[in-house]
Formats: structure tokens, C-alpha cells, sequence
């Protein structure tokens, strides 16, 4: 499992994701919106209209599933376990 976060400076749920993330060794990479990926390019990976960051994709086995933001990624987390 490989996991893409997209967010930006000064976002406290951004952070948090990366420190979860950092805390259970698990394998991220941190795309910084505005930077690295465009709002436009985001929404149209989303599938929707961006409201809030971070947005957090999960790579599989086969596909990369877009899952929410830090909440949805520690319930997630929490299924794995």
C-alpha cells in the first residue's frame, strides 16, 4: 500500500496525515497543491470540485482509490488493523 497525500502549507489535517502516516511506517508521498499538482489537475483526479484538504488517494494492488481526507484516512487505517 502506497499513499498519495495533496495538501498544502499551514493545513493541520495535512499535517496530522503525514504524521499518522510517519507514526504507523507506512509508505506516503506528499504532493503540495499549488506546486507540485494544479487545483484544476486535482479536481479533475478527485472526479469533483476540491472543498477541503488534504485529499488522500490509496495505491493497491490494481487501482488508486480516492479515499477523503485525514478522518477518512484514520478510519481506514483502523479497518486494516
Amino acid at each position: 500500500m502506497h499513499i498519495h497525500i495533496y495538501g498544502k502549507d499551514g493545513c493541520v489535517n495535512c499535517e496530522k496525515s503525514k504524521l499518522l502516516c510517519q507514526m504507523q511506517s507506512l509508505d506516503f508521498h506528499y504532493h503540495m497543491v499549488g506546486a507540485d499538482i494544479s487545483v484544476d489537475e486535482l479536481h479533475a483526479k478527485v472526479g469533483t470540485p476540491v472543498r477541503s484538504l488534504p485529499q488522500i488517494f490509496i495505491q493497491g494492488d490494481a487501482a488508486l482509490t480516492h479515499i477523503g481526507g485525514y478522518e477518512e484516512l484514520r478510519q481506514h487505517l483502523r479497518q486494516q488493523h
